[in-house]
């Protein structure tokens, strides 16, 4: 298993991170609406790739991984830098692009624990842990998100971990 080490910081965020939790747990159409909208006028991609979604997974799945998209939101949302800079196209693809070479070199590793040490490095660099962490814990808690297919998982988690470092980095 890989490790990352924590801060006061980012424990001090899983505070936060749980009534975004919880609210996104009690969300209706409304709140669904007035996202969207906020989402297409600050972050017209995101929107883009949140829709995509729904084509390449089951109606309950989309639910969940919707949520996922929503505390992403809801985490950065108040920040300024996400409320004045757009996440393009380019910057999602080279950062994703980075994401899946990064997969790629770690299937070379002789032993899980050398993969797991890639893993750990990687996830080093995160800024966002605490909020890394809730969505890892989501997608194991949620039945629907943990009994999905094991590669639409990954491809999912990876677009995730890319929205997450895209927003870090705007």
């Amino acid at each position: 298993m890989f490790t990352m080490d924590f801060t006061q910081n980012d424990f001090d965020e899983t505070l936060q991170l749980s009534k975004y939790l919880k609210k996104i747990d009690h969300i209706d159409i409304g709140y669904v609406n007035l996202v969207s909208d906020e989402i297409f006028s600050s972050q017209p991609f995101f929107l883009t790739v949140l829709m995509g979604c729904r084509l390449d997974v089951l109606p309950e799945e989309l639910d969940e991984i919707m949520k996922v998209y929503f505390l992403i939101l809801e985490y950065f949302k108040n920040r300024k830098h996400v409320r004045t800079n757009k996440i393009s196209k380019s910057h999602f693809e080279k950062v994703q692009e980075r994401n899946i070479k990064m997969l790629h070199y770690s299937e070379g590793e002789p032993t899980q624990k050398d993969k797991a040490e890639i893993y750990s490095d990687n996830l080093q660099n995160l800024r966002s842990k605490a909020l890394w962490a809730a969505v890892l814990f989501r997608f194991q808690r949620r039945p629907v998100l943990h009994k999905m297919n094991e590669e639409k998982r990954g491809v999912i988690l990876i677009g995730i971990k890319t929205f997450i470092e895209c927003f870090e980095t705007i």
